[in-house]
């Protein structure tokens, strides 16, 4: 039987023919012209082409067989070659028939043929519409002036290198002799073609929507093969991690545009079943329970009837996340020899589980370990029992694997080991720790230290503040040049950046530029002042039939320049950038309630950290009807005007602050039958110590903020007398990834020196927020969440059926929150809450327990250009003697301003 030779002849057809010595034309090569592309640069390049090797021995097998035609077949060769030679051409791609007016190269006998050398005088190309000559010769990699072997690499290459752009499905190359050793190479390329739009087909519009953020695809790219497999492998992926098993793609490609070689694709996507995880069994766990290894196991949960809203899905990604998890909460506990040696997912086959898979996982827990003996090596700086202390491991606890790289390497306290080098200069300090397994179950620790030297702060830099000015940023900035390296200065620099307001606390990243031979690093901080940090304060409400519509407006320059005022270059359109702040305020309603206001504060007054403030107010309400105000001559006003001076502290640390201010208040209250009528005039002075850790002024993540304060209103001639005490607390915790827990608790105590000339109207009422509690400026008013606040109905006592106000008061707060949407032009933060507080006629009455409960759910939103807005929906388990407060009903509250 014959030999078969089955190849890939003239760009794409496959051919099978028997070795017919008899027949010579299946040797015969001048019926093929020669083909030069990706797929077969001179001869075919795939796997299952022909090589001139084969051909040669073909051709030399069809000699040795039948040697009584050679003689016959070489003439018939020769002449046919020779009668060819004259039109030389290199052609490629896959037409059986080059072009007509193209020149055609066809090859001599095989054996004859011998590589030559040629000189390119010129590389041109065409078949483009959106790439340039130059663009393709470069990519093709042809070099005019050099020198060209052909037949050989240089052109079979040229054209691979083209192919691999992707930009192009067919790619040709032509050549023209000129004189004896010169040549021109001509490209021809097909483009690929151009996307003109593309849809998905059998998703949802929200799988839609995230589908269309991860395609690689855009109007006006080159839809390659390549592009379309990744796009189907996004989609296929997408719905594999949401628990859809069997998904399918079906990509239809049509034509829109043949004269602009565009195309519309189309994904026919079949979501298939959604897999839910109905068990999740474990065996080998002899230490824990089933209950708490689900709860250690990441994403993966089982599915409950209480998760109406949440079926939890199986996902690849998360099973062998939840499996890296259960293993580190093994570790943590000392197992650090823990593996899971099997693990599976099966199918229910009952038919009301077909869409229910159970996960199995076997455990071998190993011993669990405890630390036997802890060794320092190699440490000069600190004794081996500071830095075991910080450690915080000793002999006989359980191996925490978490817990000790974080007392190592870094923690949420910045009273690790690194950081206790890294506060102090030592840049370059490293630590590596060994484990020994003794005994079984013992483990001994020696952790080799290399100190190395002191590093130097060389320079200082910053960027990317394009409104604030370059002194504001330097004076907040804790690092030095000169001065010793100390991470914990530049983590108090990235909260002090983020506390000015100006800049995304997001995008504060700090660069190190370390020079290890001479010790020295340079600091670069990247700010982001893309948004806004003026703000227009719009405001509605209604204060109910008393009040009507209420309408409130305030503008807030925070980044205000005083000093450039006069400077008409500086007006764009307000003069910015010294970190002062000024703000402008009015509150207008229908029932003829006026409130103005304005503030001034400088941050750094006199070239020190010290703030020096001022603000005026004037509040006026006259006018009213019905029996709650007593008569038709109502009148209601009250001036006040403070100045204050802060001073930074740096004892015993320099987040303390105490303030000064100085407070002129007027009254004049005629014809209110909740007041005490008569005018009032009160100078007071008031000393105020603060605390403020909190790394953002919007949401805090960490840290705390305290205060504590007394006011003083002497009994002077002609003026009302009070003092006053108050204490206020709030700590932010970190949960769970972005989740934050809060909770603190305020009090508040008055009293007077003398019986005489006595003030009554700086008693506390809780409830409400700023917005309601503007009604009445006449009292000191308490925010809390799911009571009306102001004349709707506030915490007070009561006597004759009327509000009174307190002398003493307390409140406790619980708030869990989490970042949703944090971007320059919005944060949302929703939250939930629990309050409780309560106001007391008198220190006797005084009951810490006694309180008026809420709890809620709300949101606060932020945008540059409106400040911050809160919203909360609050229920209140008790009611008050005020009409319509009653006990178990909803209170919802809108408010413009920070909470903390």
């Amino acid at each position: 039987m014959s030999p078969k030779h089955t190849g890939r002849i003239s760009g794409g057809t496959n051919c099978t023919r028997p070795l017919n010595p008899i027949k010579t034309e299946s040797v015969d090569l001048a019926k093929f012209p020669l083909i030069l592309n990706s797929r077969n640069p001179l001869l075919p390049l795939d796997d299952k082409s022909t090589t001139p090797s084969e051909i040669k021995i073909l051709t030399r097998r069809s000699y040795t067989v039948f040697p009584i035609f050679r003689t016959i077949l070489f003439s018939v060769a020769t002449a046919t070659l020779l009668s060819l030679s004259a039109v030389p051409m290199l052609h490629a791609q896959s037409a059986p028939d080059p072009p007509e007016e193209k020149p055609v190269f066809r090859p001599g006998n095989p054996m004859e043929m011998q590589p030559r050398l040629f000189e390119l005088v010129e590389v041109t190309a065409t078949g483009s519409h959106f790439y340039s000559q130059t663009f393709i010769v470069n990519a093709s990699n042809l070099t005019v002036g050099g020198n060209i072997r052909i037949p050989g690499d240089d052109i079979s290459q040229a054209v691979k290198r083209l192919y691999n752009t992707g930009l192009f499905s067919d790619v040709k190359i032509y050549k023209r002799e000129v004189g004896r050793d010169g040549i021109i190479l001509d490209i021809e390329v097909t483009e690929q073609p151009r996307l003109e739009r593309y849809t998905i087909e059998g998703v949802r519009r929200s799988q839609r929507r995230d589908l269309e953020k991860k395609i690689p695809l855009s109007r006006g790219f080159a839809v390659t093969e390549s592009a379309k497999a990744q796009s189907e492998k996004t989609i296929l992926r997408y719905f594999e991690n949401r628990g859809y098993r069997g998904t399918t793609v079906e990509t239809v490609a049509s034509e829109t545009d043949t004269l602009r070689n565009r195309i519309s694709l189309t994904f026919n996507v079949d979501r298939g079943e959604r897999i839910q995880i109905r068990t999740i069994e474990f065996e080998g766990n002899e230490s824990f329970s089933d209950r708490r290894l689900r709860k250690n196991i990441g994403d993966i949960k089982r599915d409950r009837w209480w998760r109406v809203f949440s079926r939890q899905t199986y996902s690849t990604e998360e099973f062998a996340e939840g499996k890296e998890e259960l293993l580190a909460f093994y570790r943590e506990n000392g197992f650090l020899d823990a593996r899971i040696t099997e693990d599976s997912v099966f199918v229910y086959s009952r038919r009301r589980d077909k869409q229910s898979i159970g996960v199995y996982l076997n455990i071998d827990e190993g011993p669990q370990y405890r630390v036997r003996n802890i060794e320092w090596e190699g440490n000069t700086v600190y004794t081996g029992e500071q830095l075991s202390a910080a450690l915080d491991m000793a002999t006989g606890d359980v191996f925490n694997e978490r817990k000790f790289e974080e007392n190592l390497r870094q923690n949420r306290h910045e009273n690790d080991v690194t950081s206790m080098y890294h506060n102090i200069g030592y840049l370059f300090f490293n630590v590596q720790p060994e484990f020994e397994r003794v005994e079984g179950d013992s483990l001994d620790i020696t952790l080799f230290m290399i100190e190395d030297d002191i590093a130097t702060v060389r320079m200082v830099e910053f960027m990317g503040n394009t409104k604030t000015h370059d002194d504001v940023v330097r004076r907040t900035l804790r690092n030095l040049p000169g001065s010793r390296y100390n991470r914990s200065a530049i983590i108090r620099s990235i909260r002090e950046l983020a506390q000015l307001g100006y800049f995304n606390p997001e995008a504060i990243q700090p660069d190190l530029d370390v020079d290890y031979e001479d010790k020295e690093v340079d600091i670069i901080y990247y700010l982001d002042e893309s948004m806004s940090t003026d703000n227009f304060e719009f405001s509605g409400g209604y204060g109910g039939r008393q009040f009507g519509l209420i309408l409130a407006a305030r503008v807030n320059f925070n980044n205000f320049s005083a000093r450039n005022i006069f400077n008409g270059s500086a007006w764009r359109p307000l003069p910015s950038g010294d970190g002062q702040r000024l703000s402008m305020g009015v509150q207008l309603t229908g029932r003829g309630y006026q409130h103005f206001s304005f503030g001034f504060q400088e941050p750094w007054f006199m070239g020190r950290p010290n703030s020096f403030g001022i603000n005026l107010s004037y509040s006026l309400f006259s006018g009213g009807r019905g029996t709650f105000f007593g008569s038709s001559t109502t009148r209601q006003e009250m001036f006040s005007g403070s100045i204050a001076y802060g001073r930074r502290l740096n004892w015993p640390d320099d987040y303390f602050r105490h303030v000064t201010r100085l407070r002129y208040q007027y009254f004049d209250v005629t014809g209110f039958e909740r007041l005490l009528g008569g005018q009032a005039s009160i100078i007071s002075i008031s000393q105020e110590l603060q605390r403020n850790s909190t790394d953002n002024p919007i949401s805090p993540n960490v840290g705390s903020r305290f205060s504590i304060s007394g006011e003083a209103a002497p009994n002077l001639p002609g003026f009302s007398q009070y003092f006053k005490l108050g204490m206020d607390y709030q700590y932010h915790i970190p949960v769970v990834g972005k989740l934050v827990a809060t909770y603190g608790m305020e009090f508040g105590y008055m009293s007077w020196f003398s019986k005489s000339n006595r003030s009554q109207f700086q008693r506390f009422y809780l409830g409400g927020t700023p917005l309601q509690q503007q009604q009445v400026f006449t009292r000191e008013n308490i925010d809390m969440r799911g009571y009306p606040g102001g004349f709707e109905g506030s915490i007070s006592p009561y006597r004759d059926g009327e509000e009174i106000g307190g002398t003493v008061y307390n409140k406790y707060m619980a708030e869990l929150r989490y970042p949703l949407v944090s971007t320059e032009q919005v944060q949302l933060i929703p939250y939930a809450f629990l309050e409780a507080g309560n106001a007391f006629l008198g220190y006797k009455e005084f009951d810490p327990f006694n309180v008026k409960r809420a709890a809620g759910f709300g949101a606060r939103i932020f945008m540059p250009i409106l400040g911050l807005i809160d919203l909360s929906y609050g229920y209140r388990f008790d009611g008050l003697e005020t009409p319509g407060v009653n006990a178990n009903e909803w209170q919802f509250l809108f408010n413009i301003g920070a909470p903390f």
